[in-house]
């Protein structure tokens, strides 16, 4: 089911490395969460806890808890980011994984999303007992710095109730579903795509959910999950919302945290449904763009105007 259109960015992991020879060296760890936009809910707070990280081998997780904090993800997009671990001290070495503490009990007033105007309840499985582990080993070096980005991709993560499509209206008796994908990337090795849409025919087309969709490589810009041998499934790596003042002919966007490498970009209007998605890609075959680290990479799309209908 696909109940949000959003690609979220979330975790900013940064080390500043020690120096010596002693054999319990430390570095200095900032954890962050940022975000992107999504259409069916106004609000996804996630209340944190704490961060637990997993030394290699057989020592215990290093666990780093704090007063519960509610995050409204919504509130940290374009870039922005909220810091919920600050210059702590770690020890230098190589770690399995992290696990992102959540607390989402069932029937408490925790993690929730609004959605028309409902406060539903955040059902995240195994939340509360074990977070959100994230599998990908990483190394806090002994002289340097590290930077993980954790990038949750809402459109896949978060799920209405059985029976209730994304964004409708309901009780939210059943709550929402929050099982998240997502991608880490290094963010010594990234950069950001950012430009204007400016629209030709003085606004957005109506009904127009504006967003930039981005994918890895030299691929036709596909958003449905029909999968055959001639035509393989192609997944956004992020998909980024465009911010259009009110009255403005031009709307802005920037796709933050997106590794180096070589990508395709392409404008579409989207659309906000459960089901596979039929979308008009401007340009069709989509525009190729190179990601640098630490560079921001200027890409601008024009959306002609629309014929007029008789």
């Amino acid at each position: 089911m696909r109940a949000a259109t959003t690609a979220l960015a979330a975790l900013l992991l940064a080390a500043c490395g020690g120096g010596g020879e002693s054999t319990s060296v430390t570095s200095a760890v900032k954890v962050s969460i940022t975000d992107a936009p999504v259409e069916s809910a106004q609000q996804v707070v996630v209340q944190v806890t704490g961060i637990a990280f997993k030394p290699e081998g057989s020592a215990p997780e290093i666990v780093q808890s704090f007063t519960p904090r509610a995050i409204n993800l919504l509130e940290y997009q374009q870039g922005r980011a909220a810091v919920l671990l600050d210059n702590v001290p770690f020890t230098a070495g190589r770690y399995q994984w992290i696990r992102l503490m959540i607390a989402a009990e069932r029937n408490v007033r925790d993690s929730y999303a609004m959605v028309n105007g409902q406060e539903c309840e955040l059902i995240v499985p195994s939340g509360a007992e074990s977070g959100l582990k994230l599998n990908r080993g990483f190394t806090v070096p002994v002289a340097g710095s590290l930077a993980l980005t954790l990038d949750f991709d809402l459109r896949q993560s978060l799920h209405a109730p059985p029976g209730q499509r994304s964004g409708t209206g309901g009780a939210c008796t059943q709550g929402y579903l929050l099982r998240p994908t997502i991608r880490v990337v290094d963010d010594a090795n990234v950069g950001a795509i950012a430009g204007t849409v400016t629209f030709e025919g003085g606004t957005a087309p109506l009904n127009c959910m504006p967003k930039v969709y981005l994918y890895e490589g030299s691929v036709t810009p596909d958003d449905s999950e029909t999968t055959t041998t001639a035509s393989p499934d192609v997944d956004p790596v992020t998909i980024v919302g465009v911010v259009i003042p009110g009255g403005a002919t031009i709307g802005t966007y920037k796709a933050a945290f997106v590794p180096a490498g070589s990508y395709t970009a392409a404008f579409s209007c989207g659309d906000d449904t459960d089901a596979d998605e039929t979308l008009t890609y401007l340009p069709a075959a989509g525009t190729p763009v190179t990601v640098q680290n630490n560079v921001i990479t200027t890409v601008n799309f024009t959306v002609p105007a629309l014929a007029p209908t008789t």
